[in-house]
């Protein structure tokens, strides 16, 4: 009879130490599954960054390319400082 009660509760301290396990585990597994996601998106952000950074490397590489083209360098001039040759124009549309 005392064997009996030593073994069902053995059994019983079994079986909850086994549910505390499985419920350990699983609430680990729900925050790894968490931590995925978070990397998935960080990856695509850092991914589209790359493209990004890629695409300007690109233009980079094609100005130099055309680093002793004259026309191309009075273009940037005009473009990107304002800058006019000697006799030219410069009109402002001011509805803009």
């Amino acid at each position: 009879m005392k064997n009996k009660r030593k073994t069902r509760k053995k059994g019983g301290i079994v079986l909850v130490v086994l549910l505390l396990l499985i419920g350990v585990v699983g609430f680990e597994m729900v925050q790894v599954y968490a931590q995925i996601g978070d990397a998935q998106e960080q990856e695509q952000a850092l991914s589209a960054q790359v493209t990004q950074q890629q695409q300007a490397n690109a233009s980079l590489r094609s100005d130099l390319a055309h680093a002793e083209d004259e026309e191309f360098i009075k273009e940037l001039a005009r473009e990107q400082l304002g800058l006019a040759e000697s006799g030219e124009r410069i009109f402002y549309d001011v509805n803009h």
